[in-house]
């Protein structure tokens, strides 16, 4: 979401679809308090059993390292200060260390603002505060540790980091549990899920001798996240978690994880399929989703245009890399964020200037233009087959264990109609309102290698609204229940649903208790697993299907008092 296909979940397919051109981002449109800008603020332990709190807080703030100037920054609970000093900048990103005493960290989660103002000198006053990072602090002795891998999906592009769905979720897990939580994020926007030759021979241990500029401090964690690049891959990304995990003497307890369709590139791949190798959308998916069927030489490593298939043609495919999260210390859970629609044919019509890219030209371009009207069919598709492949990546995974079932693929239940410009859009419509566009501003032209897709990258992602969404869903689903002993939210009831039907015949549907109908007052949200829903009072519902599936229909049970209960059919739906 570096090179074209980098910007990871179709970020650069969006942003041109939209127009989303950096020129906007060169006309001041920058807001004035959002720096000095606190990049990253790193708490450890959090939360704390005994002893001190030590933090590290990363300033970012080129203008202000160009006038060698001193900023002040603030750790806050509330009106409270717990921590604070001065920093001079001498380079773009400054670092600067504290401690909270144990008898100054609450006894319950919460929340923490920092931020950071350029200090007066001279007898001229201090400037204004810039934008706030926010957190959140507690003492405790075993908190839900939360990793996350994968590209600009997991990583939240445009979104603050206590706004991403993997933060949400330990959060929620955290709060459920009353254990409270910590996020350790290792994605980054444009990761593919496996670079076969980066390194070389698939030496994961490798990766912990490489550094990348988007990790300023060196920790795995990329700080830069938001600046597209290819590397560190998802495997990488593992190998970092684990190594840090390691060093720490902490197990993990979840793995959030996604990846490959940078691997098959999100514009010319799947939404045109003139990469080679992409053309056939449902054998790409299986060849870069589920590592099977690769060339022994990449076709589209000579492509004249930007492209994450130079780099992540092939390769290890996502029950690999679940098994790897699951080998983590602590042997995590792993729970696989489904892809949402990006785009679909309830979004606006697709402009002709899309295909305008350095490189493209002659039947290219020809192909490109006659291609467009099938961009959003194809995205529907290929949201289709991933997930299929991550629910199967996930039942192989489980049946090879020999600890038990411990991945899921987990759905956000998100729609058709949730796209991008759609009625009831949840993905960031333009590249310069979401909250990290400041951060963009700066940091692409200087550390992405193709800045104008970089700074346009956050279209077509989850917003503040998708995002949450996310979260809440991953909480509903029952696997993610039962590993951390959250008690039921409603009876212990059945999908009934046809393993096969016809195309465009009508599907019968049925929720059943103990092979009854529940018991009268619920709702009924079904989510039918091709993008469209229905809500209903009566525990059944017909559904005709447009195309060959595999669907996986969900229904989201409502009760009286408010409580919700997830329960998905035990089988996907085929339509001949």
């Amino acid at each position: 979401m570096r090179r074209f296909a980098a910007v990871g979940a179709a970020a650069v397919l969006l942003g041109q679809l939209l127009g989303g051109h950096p020129a906007a981002a060169q006309t001041g449109l920058l807001p004035g308090s959002a720096f000095p800008l606190v990049l990253d603020v790193d708490l450890t332990p959090n939360p704390v059993c005994s002893g001190a709190v030590h933090g590290k807080v990363q300033i970012y703030d080129p203008s202000a390292a160009k006038h060698a100037a001193t900023v002040e920054w603030r750790v806050r609970a509330g009106a409270e200060q717990l921590a604070g000093g001065r920093l001079a900048m001498a380079a773009d990103v400054g670092t600067a260390e504290f401690s909270i005493p144990f008898d100054r960290v609450p006894a319950t989660e919460t929340a923490l603002q920092i931020d950071a103002r350029i200090a007066g000198s001279d007898g001229r006053a201090p400037g204004h505060y810039g934008k706030v990072w926010r957190d959140t602090v507690r003492r405790g002795c075993d908190p839900v540790r939360v990793a996350s891998v994968g590209d600009s999906v997991v990583w939240g592009q445009g979104l603050d980091h206590d706004q991403k769905f993997p933060y949400l979720t330990g959060e929620l897990l955290g709060r459920a549990t009353g254990r409270g939580h910590q996020n350790l994020d290792y994605s980054i926007s444009g990761a593919v899920l496996d670079a076969p030759e980066l390194p070389a021979g698939n030496e994961d241990a490798a990766c912990l001798r490489t550094t990348e500029k988007q990790d300023p401090d060196g920790d795995g964690e990329m700080e830069f996240g938001e600046v597209t690049q290819q590397m560190p891959d998802v495997f990488c990304q593992l190998e970092k978690a684990g190594a840090q995990a390691r060093a720490g003497g902490y197990g993990l307890d979840l793995v959030v994880i996604n990846g490959c369709i940078n691997d098959l590139d999100p514009f010319f791949g799947i939404g045109v399929g003139i990469t080679p190798g992409s053309k056939d959308l449902p054998a790409a998916v299986r060849r870069e989703c589920s590592g099977i069927g690769a060339a022994p030489e990449n076709p589209a490593k000579d492509v004249p245009y930007f492209s994450g298939a130079k780099v992540g043609y092939g390769g290890r495919g996502m029950r690999a890399a679940i098994e790897k999260a699951h080998s983590l210390p602590g042997r995590p859970k792993v729970l696989v964020a489904d892809f949402y629609y990006a785009l679909s044919r309830s979004s606006s019509p697709i402009p002709v200037k899309t295909c305008s890219t350095p490189g493209l030209a002659g039947a290219r371009l020809a192909s490109c233009k006659g291609a467009l009207g099938s961009v959003a069919e194809r995205y529907e598709q290929y949201t289709q087959l991933a997930n299929a492949a991550y629910r199967q990546a996930a039942a192989d995974a489980n049946k090879a264990s020999k600890d038990g079932p411990y991945a899921v693929a987990a759905d956000g239940l998100f729609t058709v109609d949730n796209a991008v410009l759609t009625r009831d859009s949840k993905v960031w419509n333009t590249p310069l309102t979401d909250p990290a566009f400041p951060l963009r501003t700066r940091a692409c032209p200087e550390l992405s290698s193709t800045p104008l897709q970089c700074l346009s990258a956050a279209v077509g992602h989850p917003d503040i609204e998708g995002a949450r969404q996310y979260a809440d869903a991953f909480l509903l689903n029952p696997s993610v229940r039962r590993w951390f002993h959250l008690p039921r939210q409603g009876p212990r009831a059945q999908l009934k649903a046809p393993r096969n039907t016809q195309v465009g015949s009508e599907v019968p549907l049925s929720v059943t208790v103990d092979g009854k109908p529940p018991a009268g007052g619920y709702r009924y949200h079904w989510y039918f697993g091709d993008g469209t829903q229905q809500e209903t009072s009566e525990p059944a519902v017909a559904h005709a299907y447009d195309r060959k599936g595999p669907w996986l229909p969900r229904v989201v049970m409502t009760g009286q008092d408010g409580g919700r209960a997830l329960v998905e059919a035990s089988q996907a739906i085929t339509a001949d």
